[in-house]
Order: structure tokens, then sequence, then C-alpha cells
């Protein structure tokens, strides 16, 4: 192992091929036990409907397109299979970023003093491959026990404005307000109310500020490490607040992603499972296994 390795977050813990980070926190006997957190089976979908407009989207990723590949004009078209005429089906082709709407950054998203996580050169990620090192597809699953920070109830606010910087020890009184305790392996979901604010400005026709929002700050991420948590996700686009905390461009995501290995998930929608006090739940996710993937859509589901 090298002198780098040893003194970098979680670099190593797993070995040093590791490609899994936090989600080896993830054992069979937790999962087990995440199934206590059920206490009215009910279940929230936590993603954003996939659609172009009145959604938070990045120029430079594009709207989401479905395109339509076969519908009911295309009479004949099923005939050598012996269709009929009056038989057919209705098929899509979709096309959209791996890092817009409600998804999952892999490992490789971001990478730092051209390092990804456990040391992993940048170069194992290019355009051609993709990335050969902790892509998407290592991911596999994540399921567990999840608690839901309600930021704005415990501030007493409609919804968190920005700027605003979460703290590590305003996401342990949150906890702490709600009556949950956050335990080693637990998956984090931050709520700040950004999402229901940006959606109903769209809806009537405005659009909030995407490079303005509230979120956890570097503070936050050490607080995180302490406790050992396996995932975190949030309401914002990045998890993180937007300006950047200390003027660190990414820098949640590099002591999170980077350091610690610990997958993020934005874009959640959450504000159902706050009006129902659901602070608890399990808490069930998989992304697309794109084999090389920086990230990938994902429809989230809780149940509490």
């Amino acid at each position: 192992m090298t002198p780098t390795r040893e003194r970098v977050g979680n670099w190593g813990r797993w070995g040093d091929d590791d490609e899994r980070g936090t989600l080896n926190l993830l054992t069979p006997e937790r999962v087990l036990a995440a199934a206590g957190a059920c206490k009215t089976g009910k279940t929230y979908s936590l993603a954003l409907p996939i659609q172009r407009q009145g959604v938070p989207l990045l120029d430079y990723r594009g709207a989401p397109m479905r395109l339509a590949l076969t519908h009911q004009s295309d009479v004949g078209m099923f005939e050598a299979y012996g269709a009929p005429d009056h038989v057919g089906a209705n098929e899509d082709v979709i096309v959209m970023a791996s890092h817009n709407e409600t998804h999952m950054d892999a490992l490789c998203h971001v990478f730092s003093e051209r390092q990804l996580y456990n040391g992993f050169p940048a170069e194992t990620v290019s355009a051609a491959a993709g990335a050969t090192r902790l892509g998407i597809d290592k991911v596999q699953s994540i399921v567990g026990r999840a608690v839901l920070l309600d930021m704005p109830s415990f501030l007493g606010v409609e919804r968190v404005e920005a700027p605003r910087i979460f703290t590590g020890d305003e996401l342990l009184e949150c906890a702490r307000h709600e009556g949950v305790e956050i335990r080693a392996g637990d998956i984090l979901l931050v709520r700040t109310g950004w999402i229901d604010g940006y959606l109903d400005a769209a809806a009537r026709g405005g659009d909030d500020a995407l490079l303005l929002q509230p979120g956890i700050g570097l503070d936050a991420c050490r607080t995180i490490a302490q406790l050992d948590v396996a995932a975190v996700g949030s309401d914002n686009s990045a998890v993180e607040a937007i300006p950047f905390d200390d003027n660190r461009f990414l820098g949640v995501h590099i002591e999170l992603l980077v350091k610690l290995g610990l997958p993020l998930i934005e874009h959640l929608m959450l504000a159902e499972m706050a009006a129902d006090r659901c602070y608890e739940s399990l808490f069930v996710v998989a992304p697309l296994p794109v084999v090389g993937g920086t990230g990938s859509p994902v429809n989230p589901i809780a149940i509490g």
C-alpha cells in the first residue's frame, strides 16, 4: 500500500482493488436488520419524472429524449412474425444523460489530483472505454436502512433558502429532533426543500436558479465519515450546497466520493416522506448496470 493510500479516507480499507467503497458496509446482517425499519408498509417513489421541461437540467447535458421506434401506424411491421394487422407493439428509444433527473453518481464520477477513490488514476476513465474502474456497474444495488433528515421542519421553515450550508452538528441535531439514531451503514437522506421550490416555480413558468442551492458542507462530511454512513442522497442537484463550501469546486464530492468511496444520489423527491414524518425506512435502489458508466438514472424506493 502506498503512503498516499494510507492517509486518504477509506483508501485501502477494503483492499487495494476495492471498487465498492462504503457499500461494503451493507452486509447481509445490516440489510436484514434494515427490514425492521418498516412500520406502515407504505412505499415512496423518490424519483423525478423523466421529461424535457419543468425539471432541473444543465444545458451541457441536454434534455432527455423519448423517440418512437414502433407504434400503431406501422401496419404490417410484425407480419414476418405471423402477426395479424390488428396486433402490434409500441416501443421507444430513450436518450438521456447519466446525471440528469434523479440519479446516482458512480465512484468514478469525480477525480481530484488526478486520482479517483482508492487511488485509481483518472486515466482509468476514457471516452472510448468508459470507466474501467469504479463504474456504475460495480454498485449492483443498495439496500439498507435510511434515515431522513427533514431540515426545513427542523429549522421551522417551508424550505431552506440558499446560500445555506448544513454543518455536521446540524445533521445530528436534526436526527435527535426527529427521534432517530444514525447508525453505521445507514443511508442518509437530506431534505432541503429546494426541489419543491424549483418545481413550483417551473409550474408557474418561472425557473429557480440552478447555481444557488442549500446543502451539506465540508464540516458535515467529517461527521458523515465518523458515522460510517454507506450512502448519502439529497433533494438538490449536488448533495452539497451551491455555491460550494469554502469556494472548493465539488469539495463535498471530493470528500465523499473520492476520499471515502461513498455513493451520492441526487434530485430525490422527499416531500411526501417528510409530510408523513417517515424518518426511518427500508431503502432500495439500483442503477442501470451500464458497464463503464459514470452514473445512472435511478428510481429509489423507500418503504416506511
